[in-house]
């Protein structure tokens, strides 16, 4: 018998031929689609790079700011209106010995150069501590001898001793002129300085215990009154030292009336300007601490604080973060 297939013609073949070259085409097509990388929006959604994000300051309860209607418009003035610089306090530790810069520093602060006095005073400042000689510096090693970690202790008192060594102690003392100078002339470093001057240091280094107690009482006072008018300039030059100094004070009601409202309105202001989280945390848990404790009258004037003091540190456009 005869096969039939022989008598099909030759186009037949051809066509089936075809017809499956095509549906094996079509499937490595859907097949090679199904596999490619997106695109446009499906790229954006699935292969999106997520940033570091920086970490959020933490939250303050407003619960407890509402019911007081606590001004809040000072604090939020927009960046686009207010820029802020972050200032740099000079480098007042030098190279090698502080005499061999001293008459250079001293010829710039005569010719009225106020980062020279204030260079000039820290580092005379410094030096008020160090052994004054040869003599100082071995009764100064004995004393320390007797303490556990006499090595390290002595390798410090060695270099402050040759870093000041050829400054006398005239020199030495008159540090408080140059930083007080350079503070009168609005140079914010030098007024931030005085948040670590106390009252009984100046009138010890300046010569004044010997005084008679009226006059004596009113050289102190009158040292007083002034660091904190230095401290305040520095403040609303956006210091952060010497508000949270300022506020520290406040708080201790040692300067009248409206300590207390003045305490919290800085506090509200340190936390305004600060990138530091941890110096942020800190104040909001104390402003959060203080709220309840505010009469409305008090609370009014802690208002008026914040806007006034919020309107001139923009003004002034300038930051001194905290060390």
């Amino acid at each position: 018998m005869k096969n039939n297939n022989m008598h099909k013609p030759r186009w037949v073949y051809l066509s089936i031929f075809l017809i499956v070259s095509l549906l094996l085409c079509t499937v490595g097509y859907f097949y090679n689609k199904a596999s490619d990388p997106p695109t446009s929006a499906e790229q954006t959604s699935n292969y999106l790079t997520v940033l570091p994000q920086k970490t959020p300051k933490k939250a303050v309860n407003t619960d407890l700011l509402t019911n007081k209607k606590v001004t809040n418009s000072a604090l939020s003035s927009s960046e686009g209106k207010y820029q802020r610089v972050i200032m740099t306090r000079p480098q007042w530790k030098l190279q090698g010995e502080f005499r061999e810069h001293f008459k250079r520093l001293q010829a710039a602060a005569n010719d009225g150069d106020n980062e020279a006095k204030y260079i000039i005073a820290t580092n005379l400042r410094y030096c008020l501590s160090a052994p004054i000689d040869d003599n100082a510096l071995q009764a100064e090693l004995e004393q320390i001898s007797q303490y556990s970690d006499v090595g390290e202790a002595a390798d410090s008192k060695i270099e402050k001793f040759d870093y000041c060594k050829g400054i006398n102690s005239i020199e030495r003392h008159q540090f408080y002129a140059y930083l007080e100078d350079a503070a009168k002339n609005g140079f914010v470093a030098a007024q931030e300085s005085f948040v670590n001057l106390t009252a009984e240091f100046f009138m010890k280094s300046q010569g004044f215990s010997t005084l008679k107690r009226a006059e004596f009482i009113q050289k102190r006072d009158n040292f007083n009154k002034q660091k904190i008018v230095f401290l305040e300039y520095a403040a609303q030059h956006g210091s952060e030292k010497a508000l949270i100094s300022l506020s520290n004070v406040y708080y201790s009601q040692q300067l009248g009336e409206k300590s207390f409202a003045k305490s919290y309105a800085l506090n509200r202001l340190i936390m305004e300007i600060t990138d530091n989280n941890d110096i942020y945390n800190r104040y909001a848990w104390f402003e959060q601490r203080q709220y309840p404790q505010l009469s409305e009258s008090e609370l009014a004037s802690a208002n008026e604080i914040i806007e006034q003091w919020s309107a001139i540190i923009n003004k002034n456009g300038t930051v001194y973060p905290h060390d």
